[in-house]
């Protein structure tokens, strides 16, 4: 499900976004969710993660600008939309990596072109990354950040450059969602052979010194799968 938040202190404005976003995404057969901010403190304190945030410039207490930038320093990797009525900030949305400027009110040919592109980049950085939800949350997760994935007591660990993050899931969803881009070495264990050093004995040896077993079961798969790997990048 797509996760939208809209801020904005005009409700007016508000619902034009919900409305115009609505009849779009439905269009497109898009299962989406959109909530609404008055101001940008509320949206800073929101619980939730969002893939795509339609921000105003002209804001109470903290303007649009400002607000994006707080969003960026901490992490946030969504995609950024200004709309505003305020031409003269346009420099400083490319400093934020915003996706889109546009401009008030709102023409509705050009709000749908933006949105094109928008699921276009979202469908390509979602096919390089690994899309968690639960019930209170939901992140994407890149491929190439991500060492190995480990299932235990029901829950999938997955270790990354950036920490741990843990969550309820299965094996079996899990390397669906990873298809060819790991190997599965134990049943426990899949690993991201990016990072893979060395493999000896029963054991790989992970470029940042973690070791991994490796089952009989999934030795001679593991092998096969390492070959395929190097002729892969061999050939690139």
């Amino acid at each position: 499900m797509l996760k939208i938040a809209v801020c904005d202190d005009e409700p007016v404005m508000c619902q034009q976004l919900k409305l115009l976003l609505s009849e779009f995404l439905t269009s497109q057969n898009r299962p989406f969710e959109i909530s609404c901010y008055g101001n940008g403190l509320s949206l800073l304190t929101s619980p939730f993660h969002y893939d795509l945030i339609f921000l105003d410039i002209q804001l109470p207490n903290l303007n649009g600008v400002e607000l994006a930038k707080r969003l960026r320093a901490r992490e946030f990797d969504g995609i950024l939309i200004f709309v505003t009525i305020l031409a003269d900030y346009m420099p400083d949305a490319f400093e934020v990596e915003a996706a889109d400027y546009l401009l008030k009110p709102i023409d509705q040919s050009h709000f749908q072109r933006t949105l094109k592109r928008t699921l276009k980049r979202m469908d390509a950085r979602w096919e390089r990354s690994l899309f968690i939800q639960t019930a209170n949350w939901c992140k994407s997760v890149k491929f190439s950040d991500i060492y190995y994935c480990e299932v235990r007591n029901r829950k999938i660990y997955l270790h990354t450059k950036h920490g741990v993050i843990d969550y309820y899931g299965k094996m079996k969803d899990l390397e669906q969602q990873a298809g060819s881009r790991f190997i599965k070495c134990h049943r426990s264990f899949l690993v991201n052979p990016d990072y893979l050093s060395q493999y000896a004995n029963g054991q790989i040896t992970l470029e940042n010194g973690e070791y991994l077993p490796v089952s009989r079961q999934h030795h001679s798969l593991l092998m096969n799968q390492m070959l395929e790997y190097i002729a892969k990048q061999n050939h690139i």
